[in-house]
């Protein structure tokens, strides 16, 4: 194997992981355990991705600065309860920000196609509605968010990296099938509910 071809596959096994624990993240009763999990999954994407980056696509940075972000955003959340102040509209200024920041600093301004500039801009997009839809803490705003917005965005950014992030895809694919099955699961039993009348 070649040195990019290792570095590929190391980025692969770490996006596992991170998928591993997303889907760890659902089975968590407790805000906070969700969180915690959830930032442990962002570790794992910023090393997928970093590794992606060493293997060769430069647009990889781009997922891996926004997953820097999120893991920064999901530690605040986290830490909320105990300090209020991070419940500041500041602190999501702050965030929006670095995350500007940093997909100035990542854009692959050497990209020669249509497709290779728009495809970095796409975590940014995902990162800037997640960050703000979870900011909401509304269940109904975060999931209709997740599923129009940031999955497919995400999925089309994995999917599009030189190797793709197989992970990334499976992850994407996993969040909004589960979404799918809330949405449906609501829709029945509200038809239900309107039959019993």
């Amino acid at each position: 194997m070649t040195t990019p071809e290792i570095l590929t596959l190391i980025g692969q096994i770490f996006g596992f992981a991170a998928m591993a624990l997303i889907v760890l993240s659902f089975q968590c009763k407790k805000p906070q355990g969700l969180f915690i999990v959830q930032i442990g999954s962002c570790c794992m994407f910023i090393l997928s991705y970093l590794f992606f980056g060493l293997g060769g696509d430069s647009a990889a940075y781009s997922g891996m600065a926004q997953n820097s972000v999120g893991l920064l955003f999901r530690g605040a959340l986290a830490l909320s309860n105990k300090y209020k102040k991070l419940l500041s509209p500041l602190v999501l200024a702050g965030m929006g920000a670095l995350g500007a920041l940093v997909a100035v600093l990542t854009y692959p301004y050497e990209a020669v196609t249509l497709l290779g500039r728009i495809m970095p801009l796409l975590p940014v997009v995902a990162n800037f509605a997640c960050m703000g839809c979870m900011w909401t803490k509304d269940s109904n705003t975060i999931r209709a968010t997740q599923l129009i917005i940031i999955s497919p965005f995400w999925l089309i950014y994995a999917a599009t990296l030189s190797p793709v992030s197989i992970a990334g895809i499976l992850t994407e694919v996993f969040n909004i099938s589960s979404i799918g099955v809330y949405y449906l699961r609501m829709w029945r039993e509200k038809k239900k509910a309107a039959a019993a009348l």
